[in-house]
């Protein structure tokens, strides 16, 4: 059962972000597709006409609409997502490039 269509309104700052989303040849396919459903929302289309032009799943359109409605552009983007934590911390980083910096090692030309 795909939840009751929100209604999309687009601020013209917003409207020029999206459209400009569009147009660009470097945009990934699933920030287009979100930012061509927002689009077609704000001009009072149907979710399932959206579905249907855009190439995904009623429900999918509904996510986008409801996300957007409740928290604008950003709310276009990924939600961040549990991954393995880093091996090294900011500190270990720090260390090994001033170790970088140093000339390499007695009797070694460089470092690799």
């Amino acid at each position: 059962m795909i939840p009751e269509a929100r209604e999309v309104h687009l601020s013209r700052k917003d409207r020029k972000v999206l459209e400009a989303c569009c147009r660009s040849p470097v945009t990934l396919q699933r920030d287009l597709k979100r930012a061509r459903i927002v689009l077609l929302a704000a001009d009072g289309r149907s979710t399932r006409s959206i579905a249907k032009e855009v190439g995904v799943q009623p429900r999918i359109v509904s996510l986008w609409r409801h996300r957007y409605a409740d928290h604008g552009l950003e709310g276009l983007q990924d939600k961040p997502r549990p991954g393995k934590q880093p091996i090294y911390t900011k500190t270990t980083d720090k260390r090994i490039l001033k170790l970088l910096d140093k000339p390499p090692p007695q009797g070694f030309a460089r470092w690799t």
